[in-house]
Formats: structure tokens, sequence, C-alpha cells
């Protein structure tokens, strides 16, 4: 598996941004052996707190890690050092971390979390440029560099590098969309979601990478076998986004809830245990993405390491 770094992005909030990335990031350590970075750009912190716990998320605050700390950074002129900001072990899956005990290691998530705090730090950040007299567009040019800086050292020790991103085009958000090789679009099957993943991609194409529809992995969330929603998956796959890759619909499931609630920061699961009978959905959507990752490379499809 060629390294990447994905977006994971859409500006319809409560579509499943922060549960596919965390699908993504187990399906991929687990069935093929990855090695994936979290990259957390949500002030919510959805995805920190599910892998971390909020205990852990705060800790890991504390300790000084997690993307406040980067802008921070920035902010204050200093030369970019992401190294001291990972947390190396946001891993959940019981057979991930038994395997590491024992030197055989084989797929890992380390996360570079994010933290309430966030959103002061961001609006820090735009009070300082935007006074200054800078755009949008040139604090998010400038911010990317920044954080593209930082990410040098690490880009060899990751295949896959996930940035969850906001409901909203903040700086750290169009950062990682510029920084960003491919694109995973999650969205519902309805027509208010409909309409707001086309207004983005719409967006992005203009604004970001004429060519995203090579770049864009869609990923239709939270599914319910009706009518409606059938017709509403159908229009996005054959007339909205019909030039789209489309990895496997992903059923609404209370598992689903369930598997993003870790109960402690010590305690781990088995990948049976923690997705249920997700957990065959779980596997196509990492085979589906590995495959389109491999087929945007030119390289074979990797093979999992587990069934």
């Amino acid at each position: 598996m060629t390294a990447s770094m994905t977006a994971v992005a859409n500006l319809k909030g409560g579509v499943g941004k922060s549960t596919t990335t965390l699908m993504l990031a187990d399906g991929l350590a687990y069935y093929f052996g990855a090695e994936v970075l979290v990259v957390d750009l949500d002030a919510q912190a959805n995805s920190s707190q599910m892998l971390l716990t909020e205990r852990g998320l705060q800790m890991a605050f504390n300790q000084g890690k997690g993307v406040h700390h980067l802008v921070e950074q920035f902010i204050d002129g200093l030369s970019p050092n992401i190294a001291d900001l990972v947390l190396p072990n946001a891993v959940t899956i019981d057979a991930l971390r038994d395997a590491e005990e024992r030197d055989e290691r084989q797929g890992w998530v380390s996360i570079l979390p994010s933290h309430p705090q966030l959103r002061l730090t961001e609006m820090q950040l735009e009070e300082k440029f935007y006074g200054s007299g800078h755009t949008p567009t040139q604090l998010a040019e400038k911010l990317a560099a920044h954080i593209t800086e930082a990410f040098q050292p690490l880009i060899p020790l990751y295949d896959v590098i996930l940035f969850d991103t906001p409901p909203y085009l903040s700086p750290l958000a169009r950062a990682a969309l510029k920084m960003a090789g491919s694109y995973v679009t999650p969205t519902l099957a309805d027509a208010v979601s409909t309409w707001g993943t086309k207004q983005f991609t719409d967006w992005i194409t203009q604004h970001v990478t004429p060519d995203l529809a090579a770049r864009n992995f869609v990923v239709v969330t939270r599914f319910r076998s009706t009518r409606y929603a059938r017709d509403a998956e159908s229009e996005l796959r054959n007339v909205y986004l019909k030039d789209r890759t489309f990895g496997p619909t992903m059923p609404e499931s209370v598992q689903a809830l369930m598997a993003m609630d870790r109960a402690d920061l010590d305690s781990y699961n088995s990948m049976r245990g923690k997705y249920g009978n997700l957990r065959a959905d779980v596997k196509r959507l990492a085979e589906s993405f590995a495959a389109f990752l491999a087929s945007r490379a030119n390289a074979p499809t990797p093979v999992a390491v587990r069934s």
C-alpha cells in the first residue's frame, strides 16, 4: 500500500465522517496490516474521543499532544515539529496490541488528536492573519505549507494518513483539502445530504482540484433500506456523482454506535467484539478503499493479512 494523505470530508454535518474515519483506520490496520495515522482537525474531537476516550483525550492535551499545539507553533512563527505531537498508540483492537507486544506488529493506529480548545486557537489564528490583511485562501495555503513541512519526516512511517475534517471550511479543513491526494466523502441517502454533498464536491472541484472525480471515494452511510433511501442512493450513484468511485453502502446499526464508544483508555476488544455483525461491512469498506488507493497508485491491490 502506497503512503496516502486522505481527507475525510463533507460540509454536511451528521453524515458519519468520524465514524467512517475510524472504520477505515481499524479496517486498514487489522485486515491489511497498515500503519495508519488519524489526524483529527475537528474541534468537536469526535474521532479523538472515540479512539482515546474523554480521559485519554484530556491526558493527550495536557501532555502537549495534538493539532492545537501544531497550530500554536504556526501562530508563533515556530518551525513545525509534529513528531512530539503525535500520540503513537490509539489502537483499540486487542489482536493489534498483542502482536505488537510479541514484536510481530501487523498494523497499527496512531493519532494526532484534537481538543475543544482548538476552537479558540482557530479564532486566534484567524484574528491574527485576517487582521494583517491575509485572505482565507492565503491563510489556508500558508497553513498547508506549514503542515506539509511538519509531516515530511512522518510520511515514510505510515501507509495511510486520514484527515478527519470539520463540517465547515475552517483554515485547517481547507489546508487538509489542499494537502490531500484523495478524498473520502461520507453521505446519507436523503435529499438534503445529496444536495449538500453535490455542492461540496462542486466547490472542491472548482477551488481545490479539478480532477476530484478521479480522487473521490464516496461512502453512503447509516443506510436504511427503504424505497426512499434506495432511490436517493441510486440518484447519487447514477446522476449526481456518477463519475466517482463508491465504496460499500454502510448500514444503519446500533452496533456502529456501540463500536465507537471505548470503555476506557486501557480497554481493548476483538474486531468481532467491537463491530459485531458490522465486522463484514468494515472489512468490505477497507478492501474497497485499499483497492481504490492501489488503482490511483497503479499498484497491485494489497492482500488482506487477516480474515
